[in-house]
Parts: C-alpha cells; structure tokens; sequence
C-alpha cells in the first residue's frame, strides 16, 4: 500500500509538473509583453514621465487632476455614449442575422453569410476611409442621395449631436459579421430536439427563443458582449482616421484623449493614468456582465 500511495503520488506530481512545462512559454510570454507593460504603465502613471530629462514621483496626483478636468469628463461621457450605440448594435443585429441564416429559408443564405462578415476582414483603416468618403460632401454617396430627393443633407461627421452616431455604425457594419459568426455557431450545437418538444407544447417562434434559445447562447452571449465591450470602450483607430476628435470635442473619446495627452502634449504620466481607468471601467462592465449571466460556475 506504501508502494503503490508513493506511485500515486510521484505521477500526481508529474503530470503537475508536465502542466507546468506546458503552460510555461505562454506564461513567460504573458509576463514579458502583457502583466510587465501593464505594471509599468502604472508606474508612468505616478509620475510626472519624462524619460529624457528625468520623472519626478506625484502618486496619484495625475489620477486626481484627471477627476477635476472637464476635457476629461467630456471624453469619459463620449466614450459611454458612443458605447451606448455600439455594443447593443452590434449584438442586436448580430444575433437577428445569425437567427434569420440559422432558418435557411431562402435561397443565397451562403451569398449573405459571406457578405455580412466580409467587412471583419477590412483593416480599421480601410473601413475609416471609404465611410469617410461616403461622407464626403462633395462626392459623399450619403449627401447625393438626398440630394436626388430634394433633401439638403449636412455633412454628418460635422455636427456636433450626429457625428457619434455616424461613427458607431460604421463600428457597427464593421464588426457585426465577426458576432453573427460566432452566434451561428452556438446556434447550430443547440439540439433540434428540445425546438420540437416546444413546438409539441403549442409555445410560440417568441416563446421558444426566450425560453430555449436564450438560455442555451449564454455563454457565447457573455463572451460576444465582452469582447464589443472591449472593442466599443477602447475605440480609437475610427475617431483618429474619421473625426479627429471633432467637431471640437464631440467625438473625442477615453483612447483618443489619452493618445493626444501622451503624444500632443507630451504628458505621459496623465495618458498612463487615463488608460488604467479605462482598464477599470472595462474589466467592471465585465464583472458586472459575468453576475448577471451568472455564470461563475461555467468559468471557473
């Protein structure tokens, strides 16, 4: 019995010891380009950086200047309002066309499959541009539309209370493919038959889908809001190539105002400061989106 609880013992050992050697170069690879830069910034962020002629310690000076400056308010309410567009857009629009190609009812559901996530594969500079054009007053596709109706249309990207909207679906047209992917694919392990013994029990297409459909993508739901939370909340490449932050500073959100602090105006240890509160806001949305689907048991 010694023998064999020492066997035991020795090969519990090993396989803990052959995990370890397994996960080691991802670890030793998360620990060098994510925790050890995330760390470091942190540290910027408590002081007064300037690598050349030396930094000077604040503490969380940086963070409290950060809290009494209305150019920071303003980009922090941007950001939640160009979040407010963005990440029930892309999950509502996603998950309608996943559920109208999961039916397959009409002809060409490959054509469109195809068509709705082609997008995904375009480079944040390219969608920047061709929407831009497209609003482009003199050539714009939008502007001349209109015109054909009699309607004089303003440059859209030029008004103050339109330009988020403008810039939230083209995010929205961008990355909604990606989403539709992903929920086609929870759809299709959803067994058919729990879809019959509802339709046995007499309940309705809208019954079903709250009470079988729903249910079932929860996880693949989390994991699609997380990620267009990330994505919606860090936005940038859109706002630089699109609106530069304008009209004034209607468009300037948290990734772009911590972007023209660190490489307009040279203040590093505020830029830091301003994207680990960008980092907290994210990862308590994320939190918060784990409670209420409750699944705490599914990820540990």
């Amino acid at each position: 019995m010694t023998a064999d609880r020492q066997t035991g013992k020795y090969r519990k050992r090993h396989r803990y010891i052959e995990g370890l050697v397994f996960i080691l170069p991802y670890a030793v690879l998360w620990v060098i380009f994510l925790l050890g830069p995330m760390i470091y910034g942190f540290y910027i962020s408590l002081h007064d950086w300037d690598p050349l002629l030396g930094s000077k310690f604040l503490g969380f000076q940086n963070y409290r200047e950060l809290f009494t400056d209305a150019r920071f308010w303003n980009s922090f309410w941007v950001t939640w309002k160009f979040s407010f567009y963005v990440i029930p857009g892309i999950i509502v629009f996603a998950l309608a066309f996943a559920l109208l190609l999961h039916q397959g009812r009409f002809p060409g559901v490959p054509v469109m499959e195809a068509m709705l996530f082609f997008p995904y594969l375009l480079n944040v500079s390219i969608i920047s541009i061709m929407w831009s054009l497209m609003h482009d007053p003199d050539v714009g596709l939008f502007i001349n539309f209109f015109s054909q109706f009699g309607v004089d249309l303003p440059p859209l990207l030029n008004e103050p209370l339109l330009v988020i909207p403008m810039v939230a679906l083209t995010t929205i047209w961008w990355l909604m493919g990606y989403r539709m992917v992903i929920f086609r694919a929870a759809l299709a392990l959803i067994p058919k038959n729990l879809y019959e013994a509802a339709a046995l029990d007499g309940s309705t297409p809208a019954r079903t889908f709250v009470a079988v459909t729903l249910p079932l993508l929860k996880p693949t739901l989390l994991f699609a809001l997380v990620l267009t939370t990330v994505g919606g909340m860090r936005t940038f490449g859109q706002i630089i190539l699109m609106t530069a932050g304008g009209p004034g500073t209607s468009s300037e959100v948290l990734a772009y105002y911590m972007y023209r602090l660190g490489f307009d105006f040279l203040q590093f240890g505020k830029a830091a400061a301003v994207g680990f509160v960008l980092f907290f806001i994210i990862f308590s949305i994320s939190i918060v989106f784990i409670k209420i689907f409750r699944l705490e048991g599914e990820l540990r």
